[in-house]
């Protein structure tokens, strides 16, 4: 009898309600995950229109490593909270980690967008993961750089994730760190600091890392690119000097290929520069192709070639059609061939990408130049 009678009282006690589940719930936030996780499953099955509830959930799933189930649970909040900028950057975070390279890192970028919140230790995690899987495909030239940029505001030099990563963009090196082995990891340590210090405008302390890393390991491929890149901003034949010693190196190294064609146009070499784009066609992924197009394009036109350049810009804009800089030499190749419609076309569309790059270096705005695009 008082076994039934205690299970009595135990059928007719009511059930926590889901503000009692819901305080105990985020009292056992961070401290008490496994808890917290099972607190927050019962509020959330009271209430399933609770934002918070699906995202502090995603939140310590992810904490536990329950990464599948943590994108679920963002999955199911971030339509009740579009605008959260914190949820979109875990549910890349938790993409990342379940090998969906394309999605976490359209997620990132969202959460980039709309803000990451405060808390620097995530700030780092989310753009680190951003670079990594750039830097993965191969866009560590600039796209990978600028997904950590945003972190000189808050430079801690005890942050090796940080430094890792700008020392795989300054090697060229397409690997995550967990690919690395143990004999490259002192030269990406060094070149990222290195590039750290550039970027933060210590160049006293850039000068003194490139020199080191250049008397360390003048054989290490990487090096003599990540030195040509440095000294871009200061003396161009010197970059393209180190570029040569790169490809000396490693005759595939394909990024110093597209710098060397580059500084070869600027100097009015576009015959050598013809020789390195088809050269660089055969080892260039495809992902940076355009590059190849546009840069041939630019040399015929150089060499009054206009008809032959037509067809590579045309490539090059539609492989990259956001790209303004493609568009304006398009128009030109157009004009100098006589084409004068579509060289206004592309007139067009080039002021209209430039007013969303950059509205005041438009003619008749502020500040702007007053030269026209004819």
């Amino acid at each position: 009898m008082l076994v039934a009678a205690a299970s009595l009282v135990r059928a007719q006690a009511p059930d926590p309600s889901f503000d009692e589940l819901a305080r105990r719930a985020q009292e056992a936030v961070d401290s008490k995950p496994a808890e917290a996780v099972a607190l927050f499953r019962q509020a959330l099955a009271l209430r399933p229109s609770w934002a918070d509830g699906w995202l502090y959930l995603g939140a310590e799933l992810y904490q536990l490593n329950r990464y599948r189930e943590a994108r679920d649970a963002f999955r199911n909040g971030i339509p009740l909270a579009p605008g959260n900028g914190t949820a979109w950057g875990f549910l890349g975070l938790c993409e990342y980690e379940l090998g969906d390279s394309d999605g976490a890192l359209a997620d990132i970028r969202k959460g980039e967008a709309l803000g990451l919140g405060g808390n620097r230790e995530f700030q780092t995690a989310v753009r680190v993961r951003g670079a990594l899987i750039l830097i993965h495909a191969k866009a560590f030239d600039v796209a990978a750089v600028e997904q950590l940029r945003p972190l000189l505001m808050d430079f801690q030099a005890d942050s090796p994730a940080v430094i890792e990563a700008l020392g795989l963009c300054a090697l060229a090196i397409p690997r995550l760190p967990s690919e690395l082995p143990a004999s490259k990891r002192p030269v990406v340590d060094l070149a990222g600091k290195a590039l750290w210090a550039n970027m933060s405008k210590r160049s006293a302390e850039a000068e003194s890392a490139f020199r080191e890393l250049l008397e360390k390991y003048p054989q290490e491929p990487g090096v003599h690119y990540a030195h040509g890149v440095y000294l871009m901003d200061y003396d161009q034949r010197a970059a393209l000097a180190e570029f040569q010693k790169e490809l000396e190196v490693d005759p595939t190294q394909w990024p110093s290929l597209l710098f060397s064609i580059m500084l070869e146009l600027k100097r009015g070499q576009p015959e050598t520069a013809i020789q390195l784009i088809e050269r660089a066609a055969r080892l260039v992924p495809e992902g940076q192709r355009w590059v190849c197009h546009a840069q041939m394009g630019n040399a015929l036109l150089a060499l009054g070639r206009f008809e032959k350049a037509i067809p590579e810009l045309e490539t090059a804009v539609r492989l990259q059609p956001s790209n303004s800089s493609l568009h304006f030499s398009l128009q030109k190749a157009y004009r100098l061939a006589g084409r004068q419609a579509e060289a206004e076309r592309e007139g067009t569309e080039f002021l209209r990408l430039k007013a969303q790059e950059d509205p005041l270096s438009l003619p008749g705005r502020a500040g702007g130049s007053t030269g026209a695009v004819r």
